[in-house]
């Protein structure tokens, strides 16, 4: 609560105790005229701090014994302006309490709410991850076993040959270079894209193409 607003708060609980003080005084006794200061509390509640409610209510409940002493008599008897007087600050009290308890009840209903949305948030979030990790694992999963499965050519050649020619020499260097290169790529991407993958299963598109074409699967960014 901004200091401007506090202070605007002040002032018109202020004045409109000070209003229903001055009906007060030109009411003659015997008239419950201190119950309009339950306004004052309600305006009070404005403010985020129950002290200053309370501090409103203690302050009516002085205005309304002032007012007493201040008002004119009246045609009723003494025990009934008594009554009339217990009965406003009764109805100020209450007001008060229930008030406060219901604020502070619909407060810790927002916090409550708040905790179980950012607890939901959280639990998205994770699953999120645990969706992107998986899906970067199968990813390396392929790409490894891509290198792995074209490895066995060279080893049925060397078992074969008990050596590797000069020409499958260049493409194993070759396969370890676009294997070391894919990885990078996977591992340098700055944009989540999915792309399917054999056996339905989801994983990482590394191979981003430019804006504007087509791409495999659909887009996800993480959070």
């Amino acid at each position: 609560m901004s200091k401007s607003t506090t202070v605007i708060v002040n002032l018109w609980c202020g004045l409109s105790a000070l209003l229903i003080l001055m009906v007060d005084f030109i009411t003659p006794l015997g008239i419950a005229s201190g119950v309009p200061y339950i306004i004052v509390i309600l305006i009070s509640l404005k403010s985020p701090y129950k002290r200053f409610t309370i501090a409103a209510a203690m302050l009516c409940t002085v205005l309304v014994w002032i007012g007493y002493v201040g008002s004119p008599p009246g045609d009723v008897d003494t025990y009934q302006i008594y009554i009339n007087r217990f009965l406003s600050i009764l109805a100020i009290w209450v007001t008060t309490i229930l008030t406060l308890s219901q604020r502070d009840s619909i407060n810790q209903l927002h916090q409550e709410r708040l905790r179980n949305l950012q607890s939901r948030i959280e639990t998205e979030i994770q699953q999120e991850k645990l969706k992107m990790l998986k899906a970067t694992m199968r990813t390396v999963h392929d790409i490894i076993g891509n290198f792995l499965n074209n490895l066995h050519f060279f080893k049925l050649e060397i078992d074969r040959n008990s050596t590797l020619s000069a020409e499958s020499i260049k493409k194993l260097d070759q396969l370890t270079q676009e294997t070391t290169q894919r990885l990078d790529k996977l591992a340098s991407v700055d944009e989540i894209r999915e792309k399917k993958m054999a056996g339905d299963m989801v994983g990482i598109d590394y191979e981003l193409t430019p804006k504007g074409e087509e791409t495999t699967g659909t887009q996800n960014k993480l959070v």
